[in-house]
């Protein structure tokens, strides 16, 4: 199962076209599944920019429902301070959610992050990144 980043989920929430024939493409293959650090800086992001008695809180909510939900648990952690002490090693620290969020991927039988953000996951050992 391939997990979906935060990028990916907020133009599944505008519409963008790419996005949407990737959301199809993830159904076909079974689904997709997010991390509860992608909820978390999808709801900033809402609370930021929209009023919270709007629709667009609903819609992300019904989008969140039909994905796996993964938790940063012990093991993501350990994984996530690995992959940052690695990456500060080599000089090429990234941020510290997308580390996370490809832990949690990871320690959760995926190898594949969905993001539009190539340039961070990429860089990640273990994982590979798909674009749309």
């Amino acid at each position: 199962m391939k997990v979906v980043d935060t990028t990916f989920l907020i133009d599944l929430l505008r519409g963008e076209e790419k996005a949407m024939g990737k959301a199809r493409e993830l159904d076909a293959e079974g689904g997709a599944a997010t991390t509860v650090i992608n909820v978390y800086e999808l709801f900033i992001g809402l609370h930021r920019a929209v009023d919270p008695s709007s629709r667009r809180f609903v819609e992300a909510d019904r989008v969140l429902a039909r994905l796996d939900v993964f938790p940063l648990d012990f093991a993501s952690a350990k994984r996530s301070a690995r992959y940052m002490a690695e990456l500060i090693s080599a000089g090429g620290v990234i941020d510290t959610m997308d580390v996370m969020t490809g832990a949690i991927a990871f320690e959760n039988g995926s190898d594949t992050v969905v993001s539009r953000n190539v340039s961070h996951f990429e860089r990640m050992p273990d994982l590979k990144v798909e674009s749309y």
